[in-house]
Formats: structure tokens, sequence, C-alpha cells
């Protein structure tokens, strides 16, 4: 679901992290400022265990593999702000130690995987969260990956649009890969993830009744 180093130009990249930047501080001084400390154990370990599940390849037809975020759960529990400060911390971390994304498209990346997906899960959960809190958490997750891959795919469709010698897969192609496997996998799997990690926060009387 990263974008690597290479396949987005500069009149991309750059607006995205010109975009990101402002966002980046907004939500570093709200998630990690003195007011916060009583939930930073939490949510260190939430990103942490974010940063785990990424990097566990999921097979998928077609010899490729996607991946879980782990970034649905951060939002329901702290708000989509803290999810994106933790979830562009995350990628930074990959990007520099694992070699996945890249430095040019961590703007690009952040706000596809840890602005737009966990925002959704988030609206989503509090939309659904008084019909059934397992119910919520499961939609959450499940609809956030989509978002996330559905932005990722835009934005690699737009650079074809734009520049076909950065990225050569035509949109409907990049499309078809990335949410096949999204809708039928990764998002079930996702959603799982994110009732089992709430539910397990619940019994640790980490979280409040759903």
């Amino acid at each position: 679901m990263h974008v690597p180093d290479g396949f987005l130009s500069p009149s991309i990249t750059l607006p995205a992290w010109g975009a990101a930047v402002p966002l980046w501080y907004w939500s570093a001084r709200r998630s990690f400022g003195p007011s916060a400390a009583e939930r930073l154990p939490v949510l260190g370990g939430l990103t942490a265990l974010a940063f785990v599940v990424q990097g566990i390849m999921i097979p998928v037809p077609g010899g490729t593999s996607a991946h879980l975020t782990g970034a649905a759960v951060l939002a329901i529990v702290f708000g989509p702000g803290a999810a994106f400060a933790c979830e562009s911390l995350v990628l930074l971390l990959q990007a520099v130690l694992l070699g996945a994304g890249g430095i040019t498209v961590l703007g690009v990346n952040a706000l596809g995987l840890g602005l737009v997906g966990p925002g959704v899960a988030w609206l989503v959960d509090r939309s659904l969260r008084r019909a059934s809190g397992r119910l919520a958490a499961f939609a959450g997750g499940y609809l956030g990956i989509q978002a996330s891959t559905l932005a990722v795919a835009l934005v690699l469709g737009l650079q074809h649009h734009l520049d076909p010698s950065f990225m050569p897969v035509p949109f409907p192609v990049t499309l078809a890969a990335m949410m096949a496997p999204s809708l039928a996998v990764t998002g079930i799997v996702e959603g799982l993830y994110t009732v089992a990690t709430l539910a397990l926060l619940r019994k640790a009387r980490l979280l409040g009744p759903a």
C-alpha cells in the first residue's frame, strides 16, 4: 500500500509535503503535549504494534501481498489527529530502517495511510458505536483501510495522467490491483484486528466500555 520512492514526481510529492508539515505540527502538539502524559504509554504501545503489523505481509492472489496498518485503532481510541502523528512516525521509521515507502513520498503516504484512512475509521466508529461497539470497530477498520487504499490508488492514477514516465501503469489497472485484495482480504483482517485490539485494551482496563 505504500508508495515507494521514484513512483511520484515532485509536482505531487512537494504539495503533499506542504500539506503534511502543518498537520504534523498541529497533531504532534495536540497528541504529545503535557496534557497527554497519562495516555502516552498506551499511545506508544499501539504505535509500536502498528509498526509490527505493517511489517507482516499477507499473501493475496496474483503473486503479491498486502499488509495491515493498525491506524484505525489509534484513531478510534485517541482521535484522528493522534493517529496521523503516530502513523506518520511509523512510516518514517519504515522508510529509514526498512526501506519501505520512502522520504520523498512520506507526505503522500502519511496523508493517505495516516489521515484519510484513520479519519474514515473514526467517523464510521462514531456513527455506529451506539448500535454495536464491535460492529462499529470492525466497520471502522474495514472501511478505513479501503479509504487509504483508494487514496493511494488515486494519487498513482493522477501521476500516470500527469507524467507516465514515473507511473506507467494505467489507473484502472492500478485501482483493480490495489482494491481487490484490500476489499477481499486486508480489510477483513484489519477489521478483526481492530475489534480484537480494542477488546484486549478493555480487558486490561486501559479503555472504557464500548
